[in-house]
């Protein structure tokens, strides 16, 4: 079993990049799994999860019933079905950056410009300024923390321009063939943003 995790902030093209590696056949891949799912499927070469950096995951810090109570007084939510917290004191995935590392975890990292991440963050997610700017440069931390040590790494802006040769390029780092015509039909099967293609951005 061979395990890899997408790190990446809010409204980094995280859920896109997901969308068109699930489509290989040769990758099982998660949404968001806060648990340890992704040590237990199994029939593929690679099993990938996409976490957000500081929101969800963090170097060393794990989920726990404290943490998770702690979020819920910080965001007043009292009611029996959780609703969206817009702070995250605490994060939500039982495993950190260093629980994946000692599972033989590699990482492929994704990011934008501070301005259009916060701005994004803001209008999507209703945060505000101060939480969303807060959050991108803690976020940010951890994703360089993992460029350092060697991650995959890509801009949204390069996803979406250079949708082909990112995804090759990616292949490659997995070891696995590129499977162009069914990887380039990702956006379509995107459940949160599904769109008929990648929709091209200017930087």
């Amino acid at each position: 079993m061979k395990i890899f995790v997408i790190v990446g902030l809010q409204r980094t093209g995280t859920t896109l990049l997901s969308s068109m590696l699930g489509r290989h056949p040769e990758i099982n891949m998660l949404f968001e799994s806060v648990t340890k799912d992704s040590l237990k499927l199994i029939g593929k070469q690679w099993n990938g999860n996409k976490l957000l950096a500081y929101r969800q995951i963090r170097q060393y810090k794990r989920a726990s019933y404290l943490g998770h109570l702690i979020n819920r007084i910080a965001n007043l939510d009292f009611r029996k079905k959780n609703k969206h917290h817009l702070v995250r004191p605490f994060p939500t995935s039982c495993m950190s950056i260093e629980d994946y590392k000692h599972e033989g975890a590699i990482f492929i990292t994704i990011e934008r410009d501070k301005d259009s991440s916060v701005s994004s963050m803001k209008k999507r997610s209703g945060q505000s300024e101060k939480q969303a700017s807060y959050e991108w440069i803690e976020g940010m931390k951890i994703i360089n923390a993992l460029k350092s040590e060697g991650a995959f790494s890509l801009t949204f802006f390069d996803l979406v321009n250079n949708t082909e040769q990112i995804l090759k390029d990616i292949c490659d780092y997995l070891d696995i063939e590129f499977m162009k015509d069914r990887m380039l039909e990702g956006p379509k099967y995107n459940f949160v943003y599904p769109q008929d293609s990648v929709v091209k951005k200017e930087s």
